[in-house]
């Protein structure tokens, strides 16, 4: 099929072979450091594929990631994403061998050049989908900073977070101190970052890092099931939900209740909202079409 062909004729937008856009990122076809499945109940499963390296990521993950996202954000198939690392690891943060380039840069080619990892994490934060981080061992540095990006964490018994950038003489500087401010507080986000201590499992889960806490030997199994209590949800109200509680953590209050009655008057003219209202009034379990 010529490239022509997979594009519409009224538009200059490259198609795949199924009618999606391809975008500006990695094809799928040409995965190397991470694996997609697209489940036939609707949870797409990304899986970090570097065990050797314990999920470290560097460009060509950064890439294959984004398409990712990008992927599930255009098939309506899927209704939930879930990323978790092969392995002992869930993610062990950025690939070391690749900051002797980054670091020799000048300060704006730095800036630059590192905002492609921003805008990784902002891609995941933005689906209008539930993203769930299924850490199934160490989220360290960048790791833990994929992991807070998502909308859920479900850790494995056995699982455990550290922002160890402290002990190169740096920061982390791609979401920690901005996303978990919030999440966490102010003085516990400190302990993680100035102090460099590790976060396990239940403490992650009792201070509103961690979604839930799994046993490691049903930890996929605990997370598909938190994953199908979503499958059941309504589509449409989950992303607008996820728009505006992000959104609602930079604004004031009234500016939040005005997003809120916004979000609302779009949800209420959608055929979910129809069949929810006469799925309760006829007390039967709605069924949810994302339209």
């Amino acid at each position: 099929m010529s490239d022509q062909s997979k594009s519409s004729p009224a538009t200059t937008v490259k198609l795949t072979p199924e009618g999606k856009p391809q975008g500006f990122l990695q094809p799928l076809g040409e995965r190397t450091v991470t694996r997609y499945e697209r489940r036939d109940d609707g949870i797409a499963v990304l899986t970090l594929d570097r065990p050797d390296k314990l999920n470290a990521f560097d460009e060509l993950m950064i890439r294959e990631i984004r398409a990712a996202i990008w992927e599930a954000n255009f098939d309506d198939h899927i209704k939930v994403v879930v990323i978790t690392g092969a392995g002992r690891a869930f993610c062990s943060g950025r690939d070391i061998n690749g900051l002797d380039y980054e670091n020799n840069l000048s300060t704006a080619q730095y800036r630059a050049y590192v905002r492609a990892n921003h805008e990784m994490l902002d891609d995941i934060e933005a689906l209008e989908k539930p993203v769930i981080a299924a850490i199934n061992g160490i989220a360290a540095g960048g790791g833990t900073e994929i992991a807070i990006a998502c909308d859920f964490r479900i850790v494995s018994d056995r699982a455990s977070f550290l922002l160890p950038e402290n002990q190169l003489g740096v920061i982390p500087a791609s979401g920690a101190c901005s996303r978990l401010t919030q999440m966490i507080g102010l003085g516990r986000l400190k302990e993680m970052v100035i102090a460099a201590l590790p976060i396990e499992a239940q403490r992650a889960y009792d201070i509103g890092l961690a979604t839930r806490v799994v046993p490691h030997d049903a930890f996929m199994d605990g997370v598909l099931d938190f994953a199908r209590i979503l499958l059941a949800r309504a589509p449409l109200a989950m992303g607008m939900a996820k728009h505006i509680i992000n959104t609602c953590q930079n604004v004031d209050t009234e500016t939040g209740r005005i997003l809120e009655r916004l979000g609302q008057s779009i949800l209420i003219q959608t055929r979910d909202n129809t069949e929810g209202m006469a799925a309760f009034i006829e007390k039967r379990p709605a069924r949810f079409e994302g339209r």
